[in-house]
């Protein structure tokens, strides 16, 4: 119950990440799963393992980007994390 509750939680969260970005919103860097559970810690969402998100290749461009978090071995969650080049 409480992984649902969680999930529920992160469905309706969108998360910022500010990163440094060239002109063509290439990022200098990436954003990994450690970055995306101090970001969604900082949006007021739940605390997350980093190593239960799945990011399955890098996000190294700015934009909207959606990562699973496996919150339970019953229960998934996406999250949208938009990516602003700064």
């Amino acid at each position: 119950d409480d992984a649902k509750a969680a999930a529920g939680e992160l469905q309706n969260l969108t998360v910022r990440l500010p990163r440094r970005a060239g002109t063509n919103g290439r990022l200098f860097g990436s954003v990994g799963p450690a970055d995306i559970a101090e970001a969604v810690r900082a949006a007021g969402g739940p605390e997350l393992d980093r190593r239960r998100i799945e990011v399955p290749d890098p996000i190294k461009t700015a934009g909207t980007h959606q990562v699973k978090v496996r919150l339970h071995p019953e229960v998934n969650a996406t999250i949208n994390i938009e990516v602003v080049g700064a």
